[in-house]
């Protein structure tokens, strides 16, 4: 009976030691894990590594935030097959599949996301470079990976550099779609990013990418603009009358940058084949540059009439003191808003003083593409009004995508019913005529008699 006990004892120690749950009791921790060491050094020369090894302060999980395991999160540039990574309680040990090569120039990045046991994650991204040979170059090659059809920094886009040789040198974009890829040897490359949405590190059918070749002497700047490299042509998704005889006729994929759309080329028939005259063909750009003039001239004549009403000393007297509270208010809050931002930064200074540094805050604004916007929309201005609850079907001639694609995609739609009538006032319009007509009769028959 003791030896169960003793048997039984002992499993429960076993399972306590193998079970990764946070230790009960302290105080609570709320710092993500800090790198203590990193073997072979940062820079490091003629390293000769069984594998790249991390060493933490605390015991890590073997699940990180966003990956179903560490693996997922390590990119090693030169590529050589899918990262090993073992896990080591408190560190992790890297390798490539195919083993380090010699006199390579090494790039290990560790995405963010790594986490101790209490889900307390890295929010920035571990990176170190070594060499199994010579210098490493200072070479640099650096951009911006967009969504060009989201108009956006494509997040966490996969960038390479192929080499003539096929050796594929890859970084990981960052939330804003900004890449640095860097200690690459001088010479041609072809240079990728797409958006890898199934985590296959290889690109598919299905992804975004875009391309562009290089010859990389020292530094370049390089910006993709991604989007889906299909042959299909667009299609025309949805044709939603608006007021005044307008048609918005929406794509399922943005057509090809710099398009002019003349009046003959979206054509629409009635159900017995009768052509509807299309007085105007405007897209986004075109729509808004229209508004953009109409408020402009609705603000010149407001401007124009308040200038002809404040001609008098007294009222421009007082326009003028509007204006100095006005600008007196605006400094006024600046300073308000300044004050609370010193404020702030002086609370988090006090609230993380003595504690560990925390991940760098990224401050530069949202990369601006600079390429044109695309647009998968345009508006139809036509002569006439639709008629209400009628088939029509509408086509746009020649139509080109921006793989090159040439269609003239058609669809065909039912204008909606046309709106109720107000009861109300048909009633009271009609006891309206009827009482005029009354007081017209009764006036005739007395002007008679």
């Amino acid at each position: 009976m003791q030896s169960v006990r003793l048997r039984a004892a002992a499993l429960l120690l076993l399972a306590g030691c193998a079970n990764q749950a946070a230790p009960p009791g302290g105080p609570p921790d709320q710092a993500p894990p800090l790198v203590l060491k990193v073997t072979p050094e940062d820079k490091s020369v003629g390293a000769k590594p069984k594998a790249v090894v991390l060493q933490f302060d605390e015991v890590i999980s073997e699940t990180p935030v966003g990956a179903k395991d560490l693996s997922d999160l390590v990119f090693i540039s030169p590529q050589s097959g899918i990262p090993e990574v073992n896990w080591g309680r408190s560190k992790i040990e890297i390798r490539p599949s195919k083993g380090w090569k010699s006199n390579t120039v090494y790039s290990v990045v560790i995405k963010r996301g790594v986490q101790d046991l209490r889900n307390n994650a890295i929010d920035s991204t571990i990176q170190l470079v070594f060499s199994t040979g010579g210098p490493i170059p200072t070479t640099r090659i650096a951009g911006v990976a967009f969504d060009w059809a989201a108009g956006n920094g494509l997040a966490g886009a996969l960038v390479e550099a192929i080499a003539p040789d096929s050796t594929t040198y890859q970084v990981v974009a960052d939330a804003s779609g900004r890449y640095v890829l860097q200690y690459l040897p001088p010479g041609p490359y072809l240079l990728r990013a797409y958006g890898d949405r199934n985590t296959s590190r290889s690109l598919d059918p299905i992804e975004v990418w875009d391309s562009v070749s290089v010859t990389l002497t020292q530094s370049a700047d390089v910006e993709f603009y991604s989007f889906a490299h299909d042959t299909v042509g667009l299609r025309v998704s949805e044709v939603t009358p608006q007021d005044s005889g307008v048609l918005k006729v929406v794509f399922d994929k943005p057509y090809a940058p710099g398009r002019i759309f003349l009046p003959g080329e979206v054509i629409i028939k009635r159900a017995d084949s009768s052509l509807v005259r299309v007085r105007r063909v405007q897209t986004i750009t075109d729509r808004n540059m229209a508004d953009s003039l109409r408020a402009k001239a609705r603000a010149d004549s407001v401007s124009q009439a308040a200038a002809r009403l404040d001609s008098t000393p007294a009222l421009r007297a007082r326009t003028d003191s509007l204006a100095r509270v006005r600008l007196a208010d605006s400094v006024a809050a600046a300073a308000r808003t300044a004050r609370e931002a010193r404020a702030a930064q002086a609370r988090a200074a006090a609230a993380t003083r003595g504690s560990r540094p925390g991940p760098p805050i990224d401050t530069l604004p949202p990369p601006k593409m600079r390429r044109p916007v695309l647009y998968n929309e345009i508006y139809v201005t036509l002569d006439t009004v639709l008629e209400p609850q009628k088939q029509f079907r509408l086509s746009v001639e020649n139509l080109r995508s921006l793989s090159g694609t040439v269609r003239s995609p058609a669809r065909t739609f039912t204008t909606p019913r046309a709106p109720k009538t107000d009861s109300t006032k048909t009633d009271s319009t009609k006891r309206d005529t009827i009482k005029r007509d009354t007081t017209k009769r009764d006036t005739t028959k007395r002007d008679s008699t």
